[in-house]
């Protein structure tokens, strides 16, 4: 039996106020990510856009996870004391990347992702 594909959200072809298709919006909100900002280009996002719901969750999401990023930074540089911090850092590198990755790819077909622990906190405080 084949999965079912997960139904596109209505917003994802509605207009963005910030001016970029809704999918790209997202990939915007995620990529600050790379340059170490990834809560950032989130923040950016998620406060020019006023009109999707499908953008604004998804900039929330990537707030989310930035900061949760950065809770895990500021622990493996405690635990760097026990040397195994050291092993931390790249370690919560990877999963946020995984992370926003499987959301991006998610988003980009229209699917409304929320991810564990984190989606349902984005979805809280982003009621429009």
């Amino acid at each position: 039996m084949a999965d079912a594909k997960p139904e596109v959200h209505p917003d994802f072809n509605k207009k963005s106020s910030t001016g970029m298709e809704p999918k790209v919006a997202v990939l915007v909100s995620h990529v600050g990510f790379l340059v170490g900002a990834g809560w950032l280009s989130g923040l950016i996002i998620y406060l020019l856009e006023k009109e999707n719901r499908f953008v604004k969750f998804h900039a929330m999401q990537s707030i989310v996870i930035g900061a949760a990023e950065v809770i895990g930074y500021i622990i493996a540089g405690i635990l760097s004391f026990a040397i195994i911090g050291f092993i931390c850092f790249p370690v919560v590198w990877v999963a946020a990347l995984v992370i926003r990755i499987i959301i991006i790819m998610k988003a980009n077909n229209g699917e409304y992702y929320m991810f564990p622990g984190f989606g349902k906190l984005a979805e809280n405080w982003t009621k429009m």
